[in-house]
């Protein structure tokens, strides 16, 4: 324990500036860039597009025994355009979902989907051109025609997606019906089984872009009142900051030049010359750095030297049990509140006995101002009287952890005890 009396100032500080962030993210991972940056309809819209890398490769394979055995009755060139327009474009979008840009893997969605409608929509010509036997099986394009309908979904807004799932499944039945001249039940099934099958994927695939894109509304507005709330707090702190300057600094010093109480001049001194360095930080735009974390023992000798400068008589005592390191900002308010409440006792008290004792370790900070002058009626002081109501109780409110607890009584004295709660280490 450390326990002292005397006047000394502590060095001036400055805090260590901050280390920079790390990046969390390789910055050579695109992939890692594209699925964890991105708004998050964008991060939907490419987990989406990924599964038709697999989803292609997986239908092309399953097209491939059909596709051989109606090889003969469809145009080589066709087949081609057709494997290259469905299958190939939705693997490739699949291949590039978190590195190429949206509007590309839009681009390549709706090339298989159309892709598809215009297979489907060409089918009836070239079935109205064969002679001779019919295949015995439904046109092999109807194993990959979910690729083209599903990807409706990624290229088109939902009407549009669930349009082209429609029209899909409504072409499988006329196709159905002109390969196989006849089988219009079987025709049926299989364009509800394709209406069934796309508009499960379609359907999931618009909710999950419409949740993803409500939720970053409700985000964006969530941070606009976020961001409302912070910037009138702040006002609201910057006009507090100024109304306990021009209350503390300004008029202390117009009232006691006005007063001309014998004795005063070394406080009226150091009441202008306090105003000036307030009104000059208030002016300032930038942060000067005076404001520094401390140590309770550096606090105690602050105070020390704000005591000898406004009570010169007053006695001073501290005791420090433990080394604790105190916020800049605690440091300040314990700093202004103590001098406000010498500057009250100074124009109240009268003729009074004065004294200041800190008291610092782990758990607590206390700071009591006592004198034995003319004393007051806490409950007679009016709520908007800045000097107790704003530059004692509340500045230390404003302070996590801080408190004021004021007690006096006419005749007899007045006792002022800051409390600070430090922040655990």
């Amino acid at each position: 324990m450390t326990t002292a009396a005397g006047r000394a100032r502590p060095p001036h500080r400055r805090a260590a500036a901050p280390a920079p962030a790390r990046d969390v993210l390789p910055s050579d991972s695109p992939l890692l860039r594209r699925l964890a940056g991105g708004p998050g309809e964008e991060r939907v819209l490419r987990v989406f597009a990924f599964g038709f890398l697999p989803g292609g490769v997986v239908f092309g394979l399953l097209v491939t025994p059909r596709l051989s055995q109606q090889f003969e009755y469809y145009p080589v060139w066709w087949i081609q355009a057709v494997l290259a327009g469905m299958v190939l474009s939705a693997t490739l979008m699949g291949a590039l979902a978190f590195l190429a840009p949206v509007w590309v893997l839009r681009t390549l969605a709706g090339i298989s989907a159309l892709s598809g409608l215009l297979a489907q929509l060409s089918i009836l010509p070239i079935a109205a051109s064969w002679r001779g036997p019919l295949p015995s099986a439904p046109p092999w394009i109807n194993d990959i025609l979910a690729l083209g309908a599903v990807a409706a979904g990624i290229a088109l807004p939902g009407l549009g997606a669930l349009a082209v799932t429609v029209a899909t499944a409504l072409l499988t039945f006329v196709d159905y019906d002109a390969v196989t001249r006849g089988h219009w039940l079987h025709a049926l099934q299989a364009a509800l089984y394709i209406l069934l099958f796309c508009i499960t994927f379609v359907a999931f695939g618009i909710s999950s872009l419409r949740a993803a894109r409500l939720a970053e509304l409700a985000e964006a507005e969530a941070l606009r009142t976020v961001t409302a709330a912070a910037a009138d707090n702040a006002r609201e702190r910057e006009r507090a900051r100024i109304n306990a300057l021009v209350h503390d600094r300004v008029l202390a010093t117009l009232l006691a030049a006005a007063r001309n109480v014998p004795g005063s001049e070394q406080l009226r001194r150091q009441d202008a010359r306090r105003a000036l360095e307030g009104l000059r930080d208030l002016l300032r735009s930038d942060d000067d750095g005076s404001a520094v974390a401390l140590s309770g023992e550096e606090l105690a000798w602050a105070l020390q030297g704000v005591t000898t400068d406004l009570m010169p008589d007053a006695v001073f005592g501290y005791e420090v049990h433990d080394d604790v390191t105190l916020p800049a900002e605690a440091v300040e308010t314990l700093t202004a509140a103590t001098e406000e409440a010498l500057r009250n006792s100074a124009r109240h008290a009268g003729e009074a006995n004065r004294t200041v004792h800190v008291l610092v370790d782990r758990s607590r900070v206390r700071v009591d101002v006592l004198d034995d002058g003319a004393g007051f009626d806490p409950e007679q002081v009016p709520p908007n009287r800045l000097g107790i109501a704003r530059s004692i109780k509340g500045r230390m409110a404003d302070l996590e952890g801080g408190s004021a607890v004021i007690v006096s009584q006419q005749g007899v004295g007045t006792r002022v005890q800051l409390r600070y709660k430090p922040p655990a280490s």
